[in-house]
């Protein structure tokens, strides 16, 4: 059941704020932010999507996929990769057949992963961006797994928001949020998908300096949905890794004072 395709260039439609902070149209959203999508991004919010249902995810061809990605993006410290080679290859193809040759629920989502796995050599043989794939699998599991569609898409919203944040407010990170438990939560969370420490966090946060409402509300909101790719923890780990890499300034040499001349003999 895979979405179809278009190959017409379509302007975004326009949307405000105040619509996407209260968008049920998954997909209108995703419309909206078109080609701001990253890699990175585009494919943890498919994969959130997928993981939506557990259920589906258990045969092999989909289970060891979701398993690629989860250990393509792990380790947060590691810069960003594009997925591929040929082990992502061979697995994508195995996912493929698969989605073709099943005729259950479980079809939906596995359409949804082969959009979320689709390899950048892949993609530029079918001319795809992350704005189509990120399209195709909020579509195909919100058709294919439930009866409703619409109210999947509403819950999908709520993935995109905490992905990709909102996009009419930039939030940057200052040097004194930072600590060393700031950093430490945020990493901790992200590898171990531990989302119950966010208002710990969110606490922390405060501790350290931080009074952006939109980032305390995000980390202490016990309603919103919380997976890897979360916007507030990019934003730290983001940061702590800048910080990391940043060259170090050397200490500035001391100048020598000028000798004194001495004194002529009488």
């Amino acid at each position: 059941m895979a979405a179809k395709k278009t190959t017409e260039t379509t302007t975004p439609k326009a949307m405000t704020e105040q619509q996407w902070l209260k968008s049920g149209n998954a997909e209108a959203m995703n419309d909206f932010y078109a080609q701001r999508h990253t890699e990175r991004k585009a494919r943890l919010l498919m994969l959130a999507s997928c993981q939506r249902h557990p259920e589906h995810l258990e045969h092999p061809s989909i289970r060891g996929m979701v398993d690629l990605l989860i250990a393509h993006y792990a380790d947060p410290r590691k810069p960003d990769v594009p997925f591929g080679g040929k082990p992502i290859v061979a697995a994508y193809r195995k996912l493929e057949r698969y989605a073709f040759s099943t005729e259950d629920l479980r079809r939906g989502v596995a359409f949804g992963m082969v959009a979320a796995a689709e390899p950048v050599s892949a993609m530029k043989r079918l001319e795809e961006d992350f704005r189509y794939l990120v399209y195709s699998c909020l579509h195909d599991v919100a058709f294919g797994v439930t009866a409703n569609a619409k109210k999947e898409s509403k819950l999908q919203a709520g993935l995109v928001r905490e992905v990709l944040g909102n996009p009419f407010r930039s939030v940057t990170v200052e040097p004194p949020w930072l600590t060393d438990t700031v950093v430490l939560l945020a990493r901790q969370i992200y590898e171990t998908e531990d989302f119950s420490l966010m208002p710990i966090l969110g606490d922390a946060l405060q501790d350290a300096g931080c009074e952006n409402v939109d980032v305390l509300e995000h980390c202490r909101d016990e309603s919103l949905p919380h997976v890897r790719g979360c916007w507030v923890l990019d934003l730290i780990l983001e940061g702590s890794i800048a910080r990391e890499t940043e060259p170090k300034s050397k200490p500035k040499a001391k100048r020598k004072s000028a000798p004194r001349p001495r004194k002529a003999k009488s």
